[in-house]
């Protein structure tokens, strides 16, 4: 394992109970153009066997894999993946969505060229695995100001995160934490629509679990297709 000397870069959190997931995360992390990037895997369920993780962690550079006890909420995990952050800017990952190859290069342009505090995505879309229907979630925010940013695109600089833990629970920690630094003045930017998918599997792989009227009611019809990479990815670097 190999340390990033510069720490102008981003440090990611995955948080995961799901071991079927693990091929997902790491092909996410490898997929990445930016270079200065590490992956912090943080286990949330006592079953997971932490040495499998280790030695498939092993194959990329910049990747350390901790455990802990299940009970912990999901925002307790992100503290303690925030703590373990070597490098400036700390994204939250969801173990199940797509992360393009341009995700993490176009997010860092975005700090530099604003003054965001935090960074993510307002507009995005959505896979529906099953059905293989792509939407477009809450269309016209993208390269603005917002109030709040999807949450497994969230990314924040370092101190902000530091300053504005994530609370205590499972369930809408990324919601109250957009709050909370809101309310301290701290300023959230949506980048462009492309370079991530938030995917939709089955309902019982999801924590939070709306009702499908919710989501199409916030979100536009794309179409059907095998390869939505197709259609989401977009080479964003000048």
């Amino acid at each position: 394992m190999t340390e990033e000397k510069n720490d102008h870069g981003i440090s990611i959190v995955a948080c995961t109970n799901k071991m079927k997931y693990m091929d997902n995360i790491f092909a996410n992390y490898a997929n990445q153009t930016l270079q200065e990037k590490e992956l912090i895997i943080v286990l949330n369920n006592d079953s997971q066997d932490i040495n499998e993780w280790k030695k498939r962690a092993s194959e990329y550079k910049n990747v350390r894999v901790f455990q802990l006890p299940e009970e912990t909420s999901l925002g307790n995990c992100l503290n303690f993946g925030r703590e373990q952050a070597r490098l400036s800017y700390v994204a939250k990952w969801d173990d199940d969505d797509y992360y393009g190859s341009a995700y993490l290069q176009e997010a860092l342009q975005a700090f530099e060229r604003t003054n965001a505090d935090i960074i993510g995505k307002r507009t995005g879309y959505m896979y529906f695995q099953k059905t293989k229907e792509l939407r477009l979630r809450f269309p016209g925010y993208e390269s603005k100001r917002v109030r709040i940013v999807l949450g497994g695109t969230i990314i924040a600089k370092k101190s902000v995160m530091e300053e504005v833990p994530f609370l205590d629970r499972s369930l809408g920690e990324d919601v109250t934490f957009q709050d909370n630094a809101r309310a301290k003045g701290y300023r959230i930017f949506s980048t462009s629509r492309y370079n991530y998918t938030y995917f939709r599997w089955d309902s019982s792989d999801h924590t939070w679990k709306p009702r499908s009227s919710y989501l199409n009611r916030t979100s536009r019809h794309i179409g059907f297709t095998d390869d939505f990479k197709k259609i989401v990815d977009k080479d964003i670097l000048e």
